[in-house]
């Protein structure tokens, strides 16, 4: 109800309408109600010759988009790759006439080769796992070629005895054919592995594959399955009660849909065709007669053409996999002149239900019906075209229905209920579209008692306007789409409905070519009458002036009541939830918040409801790593902005992705490398691949010279492959002792560097002259005066200034303490200091435009959310397991598994990948044909590979 307590009546949705079904459509995408949509009828010309179905051949196209089909002589299969115009020949038996051997004795010989076995073909299709499978009616047999692999057909022969005419060939889902024998009224079935099967009951077949299998161990009768090595005719499906089996097109639950076109029926006779639904011959549907299928949707003048004879069929699954509705059945009449398309719905009696989409064809030339990729293609001359809908709308030119729906078992008329007695109705609202020439007229009826309504006479109503300033309903949007000027809330004003009970007559008009959408509808009760509350009683004097005026201030009501009401509903602007999408980034304004023009609606709701955490956790670990997801992460949800979120999957941190933004402070890898905090690009550091004991200074430094002496005994051979390495004269390895500072000479260095970082077993931070400074200072916070640094190291300096790097490494004692907690805490943690690393995971799936693009966004998140006083680095890693570069228990994901894939100029790197794609023959789950010639590109002109 609004601010004056004026409640409505809704009506919404399906249920809402659903008696006026017969007179209106219902459409799932809007939510909305429409004049009945008609099929459009293309007008067969004069004296066109229908189609003969002995004519249809047979075609296929393989998952490049390459067609084949039989030629005019049943002899020769053409071929059409995706990018040519003109088609060419793709084999016939005269490719597999034995050519003549010379004579290598000299003789003469006849230079003809003897003549290929003539043979006719009928019906074709390429099956799941890329064969071109091709029947055979004399000999009979099938035809079968590897396109993957190339080389001459398998010659697949029905043994004598055997009845088989093969006419259409349809694709299984699961890698096999269904063969359709028209001639003898059956089908037959062939596995993935070409072997003839049939389904039997009773218990499971020993030879079958049961590797998987049902817990309890039974399979159900629909999985079992009798495989046969020798063909017989008790293999063959039979198809009892068929007049004339004309196409079969298989569903991926393995049941088929089987096209019959019986004789003439009916008075007068007609042409049609009927459509079967089996499993293993076994209706598992009921017929579906195409003699009325579409008169419901012709206007009345062509219903005798509803009628429809089928030339060949096609089927499109679904990409969503229902098993209700697994997809969509194409029929093309014998006219040739469109394509209707079914609906299958297998939870329905009827399970065929036309879509009403005009799909015209041009000029078909009656090879077949070819479906592939999620479409379906028709042969133009020696060419395919896709099937593509042309927009002939037709609707209905009015139709009249009354609300409220009527209840199934409903006695008395269905009425809207006022609650009191003379309730004054006061307004309609409607969400609709009316486009220019339709409209939407409203009568209505009203009493104080449900009996007295079909006596009452209908009162017209003032036509709907469509309001300027939106819904009446605060902060409401209306869903529909269209033109800004005919979509949106409609109303019109109550003229004199007066009663408890209202019914409303409802009319929609369209110009046949477009029609009105209704959505919802409201009606208002009882009204608020300022004439009432407001005005003196004077004012009702007069019946006649005092409806005008009632009627006149319900307009000024209807305007203030909207107002009102914003402002009662005002706290809706102020929560997040309810808050219009309009309106956020005003709402983000409050906690000066700049959204993200990028951000889906979802996300910028969640911003906002967690604004004062972000402020409160801006510049800290936590909130960057936030802030970084928050325009990374496809869906972040509630979950982003949970207090024990971690910084790199802690453990003992609660469920998540162990694969998401990193940030790892360097002063933490001080003393470990960067991989054991999260950082698998550091894998090098103290720790990390020492074998040595500990040490701590009391040991001395004899300790560390003798490690240092072993570690270069395992770079250099000799003494003299070190003086000549580092341009020295020691007399041997014993001379040796570790430098505490840099070396100048170059390759001294790099050894002393190396053995810092892998040998020496704690964390020593490379010292150099520029360290002066930084040792000074440490010396006097450690020492109050320079007289206690002379005491302790027993030196005469005269201030810290004088104090220099050592030139040996301090033996023992003070010194060395102070030493080594210089180069292994102090040292490294002023270099660490303000330093981080944000890792942002990368997948296989992610080509290099996106890495880039991740990184970027990455480094822009980052530099608006550190300290100022901070710096950082940006690096991707991988989002898997790798060896070296994650933690066990803690990087580890189960997922796809890695695969080579071929190498694409100017987008991968060299060691990515392979150069080209070969295929294995040694596999199990698919049979070689003929010898390996995958060398050769498998997509590209198979004419060539298989001659």
């Amino acid at each position: 109800m609004d601010v004056n307590q004026t409640r409505f009546h809704l009506v919404y949705g399906e249920a809402g309408w659903l008696p006026a079904q017969g007179a209106l459509d219902w459409n799932n995408s809007d939510a909305t109600f429409t004049l009945h949509k008609e099929l459009f009828l293309f007008p067969r010309p004069p004296g066109e010759a229908l189609l003969d179905i002995r004519n249809r051949r047979g075609s296929g196209r393989d998952r490049y988009g390459n067609f084949y089909w039989i030629g005019p002589g049943q002899d020769e299969i053409r071929f059409l790759g995706i990018s040519e115009k003109t088609s060419e020949h793709f084999w016939s038996s005269a490719d597999a006439a034995p050519a003549n051997k010379a004579n290598t004795a000299g003789d003469f010989f006849s230079p003809v080769n003897p003549p290929a076995p003539a043979v006719i073909m009928s019906g074709l299709t390429v099956t799941t796992e890329h064969y071109l499978v091709v029947g055979l009616t004399s000999p009979p047999g099938l035809l079968i070629f590897d396109l993957y692999g190339g080389g001459p057909p398998l010659q697949y022969h029905w043994p004598a005895g055997v009845d088989f005419a093969p006419f259409d060939i349809a694709a299984s889902p699961d890698g096999g054919v269904y063969v359709l024998d028209r001639d003898h009224r059956s089908y037959w079935y062939l596995d993935r592995y070409f072997r003839v099967s049939a389904e039997i009951s009773g218990s499971a077949n020993p030879a079958a594959n049961d590797s998987f299998r049902p817990a309890t161990g039974q399979l159900q009768p629909g999985q079992m399955q009798c495989v046969s090595r020798q063909i017989t005719a008790t293999l063959a499906i039979p198809l009892t009660g068929l007049s004339s089996p004309e196409a079969i097109e298989a569903l991926p639950d393995g049941t088929v849909i089987i096209l019959d076109n019986p004789p003439a029926a009916g008075s007068p006779p007609r042409l049609f065709s009927v459509l079967y639904h089996y499993r293993f011959g076994v209706q598992v549907s009921s017929p579906q007669k195409l003699d009325q299928a579409l008169a419901p949707y012709l206007p009345p003048e062509q219903v005798a053409a509803a009628a429809l004879r089928g030339y060949d069929i096609a089927f499109v699954a679904n990409q969503s996999g229902s098993a209700e509705m697994p997809g969509n059945l194409f029929v093309v009449g014998i006219d040739g002149e469109q394509v209707f398309e079914f609906a299958v719905k297998l939870q329905q009696a009827a399970w065929l239900e036309i879509t009403r989409r005009y799909l015209p064809m041009r000029r078909f030339g009656g090879k077949a019906l070819a479906a592939g990729s999620g479409n379906v293609y028709y042969d133009f001359e020696d060419r395919w075209a896709q099937l593509a809908e042309q927009e002939r709308a037709r609707y209905a030119p009015q139709a009249t229905f009354i609300l409220p729906a009527s209840g199934p078992s409903s006695t008395e008329p269905p009425a809207f209920d006022g609650r009191d007695l003379g309730c004054v109705w006061h307004r309609i609202l409607m969400e609709a579209c009316i486009p220019p020439g339709a409209q939407i007229a409203v009568e209505s009826r009203a009493a104080d008692q449900t009996s007295l309504l079909p006596a009452a006479p209908w009162q017209p109503e003032p036509l709907p306007y469509l309001r300027s300033d939106g819904a009446e309903l605060a902060f409401y949007r209306t869903p529909l789409s269209g033109q800004p000027d005919h979509a949106g809330t409609w109303e019109l004003l109550f003229q004199n409905a007066r009663g408890r009970y209202l019914q409303l007559q409802v009319t929609f008009t369209g110009t046949g070519r477009n029609t009105p959408r209704l959505h919802a509808l409201r009606a208002y009760y009882p009204r608020f009458s300022y004439l009432r509350q407001y005005l003196p009683a004077v004012y009702r004097d007069d019946a006649l002036s005092a409806s005008f005026l009632d009627r006149y201030l319900a307009n000024v009501e209807g305007f203030y009541t909207v107002l009102e009401g914003r402002i009662e509903q005002v706290q809706a602007l102020f929560d997040v939830r309810t808050v219009p999408a309009e309106y956020l980034d005003w709402l983000g304004n409050w906690l000066a918040l700049a959204l993200d023009m990028g951000w889906s609606e979802q996300t910028r709701r969640l911003v906002i409801s967690h604004g004062p955490q972000m402020f409160r956790e801006r510049g800290t670990r936590a909130g960057m790593i936030r802030a970084i997801r928050l325009a990374l992460d496809p869906c972040p949800d509630e979950s982003l902005f949970q207090e024990s979120s971690c910084a790199y999957n802690c453990p003992g941190a609660p469920a998540q992705s162990p694969f998401t933004v990193r940030v790892v402070e360097r002063f933490i890898t001080r003393n470990a490398p960067g991989v054991v905090y999260g950082d698998p690009t550091d894998v090098a550091g103290p720790g990390s691949t020492t074998t040595s004991l500990e040490w701590t200074p009391a040991q001395g430094a004899d300790l560390l010279h003798e490690r240092f002496r072993n570690y270069l005994r395992t770079l250099y051979s000799s003494i003299e492959d070190l003086n000549v390495a580092w341009a020295a004269s020691w007399a041997g390895f014993d001379e040796i002792t570790l430098p505490p500072v840099e070396p100048a000479q170059k390759m001294q260095s790099a050894d002393w560097q190396r053995f810092l970082r892998s040998a020496l077993g704690f964390t020593y931070a490379a010292v150099t002259l520029a360290d002066r400074t930084a040792y000074q200072r440490f010396l006097a916070r450690l020492y109050p005066h320079v007289s206690d640094l002379n005491r302790a190291y027993d030196l005469t300096l005269g201030g810290f200034d004088s104090v220099t790097l050592p030139d040996v490494f301090p033996s023992s004692g003070r010194k060395l303490q102070d030493w080594i907690q210089f180069v292994s805490v102090v040292l490294p943690t002023a270099r660490n200091a303000h330093r981080f690393t944000v890792l942002v995971p990368v997948t296989l799936g992610d080509g290099t435009a996106t890495q880039l693009t991740r990184l970027g966004v990455a480094q822009r998140v980052a530099e608006l959310e550190k300290p100022a006083h901070t710096a950082f680095d940006v690096r991707p890693y991988w989002g898997m397991f790798r060896v070296g570069e994650a933690r066990v228990g803690l990087d580890t994901l189960l997922g796809h598994g890695t695969r080579s894939v071929a190498l694409v100029l100017g987008r991968d790197y060299l060691a990515g990948g392979h150069l080209a794609f070969t295929e294995p023959w040694n596999v199990t789950d698919r049979m070689a044909i003929a010898g390996s010639m995958a060398a050769r590109p498998c997509g590209s002109r198979p004419q060539e590979r298989c001659t």
